[in-house]
């Protein structure tokens, strides 16, 4: 009597040559969720910080390292997601959208306030003027005098502070417009141990303020 050959044993039990063993460890590696995409979060979460202080006077000079930083770990975060090392494709790219809105509003904010707020860096006025807005205040303290640079970025004058525990005074103003503040103040003698101290206020209130031993150096973003 002749005999057909039995079926092998995946075909007879599942009508197709599938092993049940790499069918397990398949069904296994598919429920096995990708890693989170942590570069991916971190963007969105410093172009989100980004667009938070552009907008902001002194510390808006901050979202400019955060836009760009945020956009480029975005973008990493897109490319580890389509290679599927990573997970959350969806995040990374709301972060590079956000990125990318944020370094436009910031280019923005600046161009306006350059050329359309009604203020340039010629509108700081040393010594200040009656009837401006604004009154900055610049202030230094050395014991053993020092020599002094303040204004703004583009428009600095030098003077010379005495040899007193008196603070020296100056000050400035203006009416509209954005101004990178400066004041620096070093030791006219390197080798001797000088206290010196530096701040800037504007209408008062204190925006910068630093202390070292042979200089000190203050800036403020203002307007």
């Amino acid at each position: 009597m002749i005999t057909e050959p039995p079926y092998p044993r995946s075909t007879a039990r599942h009508g197709r040559g599938e092993d049940p063993i790499a069918a397990t460890q398949r069904r296994r590696a598919s429920k096995v969720k990708p890693r989170r995409n942590v570069l991916g979060v971190i963007g969105l979460v410093c172009g989100v910080a980004a667009l938070g202080v552009a907008f902001l006077p002194v510390v808006d000079l901050a979202a400019w390292p955060l836009s760009a930083g945020g956009l480029v770990l975005s973008i990493v975060g897109v490319v580890q997601a389509r290679r599927g090392t990573v997970g959350d494709r969806g995040v990374a790219v709301t972060g590079v959208v956000v990125g990318v809105v944020a370094i436009l509003a910031t280019a923005g904010w600046l161009v306006y306030r350059a050329f359309f707020s009604g203020g340039t860096e010629a509108g700081l006025h040393m010594p200040a003027v009656n009837g401006d807005k604004h009154v900055v205040g610049f202030v230094v303290t050395a014991n053993g005098g020092a020599n002094v640079r303040y204004g703004s970025l583009n428009t600095q004058r030098t003077e010379t502070a005495p040899s007193s525990t008196d603070a020296w005074r100056q000050q400035a103003s203006y009416n509209s417009g954005a101004y990178l503040l400066t004041l620096t103040a070093d030791s006219p003698n390197g080798s001797v141990n000088n206290q010196i101290s530096c701040s800037i206020t504007v209408d008062g209130k204190k925006v910068a303020e630093n202390t070292g031993t042979t200089i000190a150096l203050c800036t403020a973003n203002v307007g």
